[in-house]
């Protein structure tokens, strides 16, 4: 069974997020004849957003991702799906050594939508992978120099994450600097549209762990499952449109969020495993280590340890947060952008920072202000100090 019917299965295909007429017709007049860089663009929900847009009357898409393959089979997915008078550039950079400003200006941009994120809390265990994290998260996508200068660019979108909620890893602190830059350029330029969105998981997307319980039972190797973890899920089409749900002019300074309403179930991982196996024709077989299974059975082996920044259960928002309705969807909620004074100027603190040492010092006092406790010193390898 393919992995889009067992995600229609599970997850049903219509979305919940689904654009509503005049919602449509705002965002149609708004890609008129627009020049857009997508940022992440080969990543699960840069790709989902790429192929939703096909039908809008873009005048130029330049996708930019550091995935070489990934563009190429985007690039195949792409003209499969023919974008009508829409000319298209593919740009295999990275955004860490992109030259954003030259390139928003040169090309006259009117959109800048940004996807590139490190989204896993693994890419905190080492000093190489965690300076890499908070500068493609939080530092490289806003090097747009003066902003006065760009006169063509006109919108600034960037993907958050529920993980932002009181943060207990340092990937969620890095979302949280993001959105307290894009407050920043929000209050300094509020000609300019900024917004985010945060997401709840997305079903089946790269480097998930649903996608991983599928692709192991396929080949039959064991799958590490932690338990106790309960997660809201939207699918690929349902983070598109979220996406372009945040782009209406009603989300102009506002961070967007699905409300627990339209999200609906939460599920735990063990019982989503077990639903993907039994679609998968196997009775799944519990064992705390590797050992040998039926040719029917799928080997699940559930870890007790929690992984250290991992949360239990998603929240989207935090108490002080003040979150309010969307006046024409009642699927969404909005908060404006706001300082943030647990994080605010930490950019200026971490962006020039090559001491991992130090970037954990910084952290800390996050973790702090916060009331949490977990240790960094378990996430982050001292001998791997830069």
């Amino acid at each position: 069974m393919s992995l889009k019917t067992i995600e229609n299965k599970i997850f049903g295909t219509t979305s919940r997020f689904q654009l509503k007429r005049n919602q449509e017709n705002e965002i149609l007049k708004n890609f008129k004849n627009s020049r857009i860089l997508i940022c992440g663009a080969c990543g699960s929900i840069g790709k989902a957003f790429v192929l939703r847009i096909k039908k809008y009357k873009i005048s130029k898409i330049y996708f930019l991702d550091k995935d070489e393959n990934g563009l190429a089979n985007l690039c195949r997915d792409v003209n499969l799906n023919y974008y009508k008078n829409t000319k298209r550039e593919y740009l295999c950079h990275d955004i860490n050594n992109f030259k954003l400003n030259n390139f928003l200006k040169n090309k006259k941009i009117s959109h800048f939508l940004n996807f590139a994120a490190l989204k896993h809390v693994r890419s905190e265990e080492n000093g190489y992978s965690l300076n890499y994290l908070i500068h493609t998260n939080s530092i490289s996508p806003f090097k747009f120099g003066n902003l006065a200068n760009l006169k063509s660019l006109k919108k600034i979108f960037f993907v958050s994450t529920d993980k932002v909620a009181y943060p207990s890893s340092l990937m969620g602190c890095s979302k949280k600097i993001m959105e307290d830059e894009l407050y920043k350029i929000k209050k300094k330029f509020n000609n300019k549209f900024v917004s985010t969105v945060r997401f709840a998981n997305v079903a089946f997307s790269n480097g998930s762990l649903l996608k991983n319980i599928y692709d192991r039972t396929t080949t039959n190797e064991p799958v590490g499952l932690p338990s106790n973890i309960k997660r809201y899920f939207v699918t690929h089409e349902e983070a598109a449109d979220l996406c372009l749900l945040s782009l209406l002019k009603e989300s102009d300074g506002n961070i967007v969020l699905p409300s627990y309403k339209s999200l609906g179930k939460i599920y735990s991982l063990d019982e989503l495993a077990k639903e993907i196996i039994k679609l998968m024709g196997k009775k799944i077989k519990y064992h705390s280590k590797i050992t040998m299974v039926r040719k029917n059975q799928q080997l699940v082996i559930l870890g007790e340890k929690k992984i250290i920044g991992q949360k239990e259960i998603e929240i989207f928002f935090e108490k002080n947060e003040q979150v309010k309705k969307f006046s024409s969807d009642n699927r969404l909620m909005k908060i404006a952008l706001y300082k943030n004074h647990h994080i605010h100027n930490l950019n200026n603190l971490i962006k020039d920072q090559k001491n991992v040492s130090k970037i954990k010092e910084i952290f800390s006092k996050i973790y702090k202000s916060y009331g949490i406790t977990n240790s960094l010193s378990n996430r982050i390898m001292l001998k791997d100090i830069i």
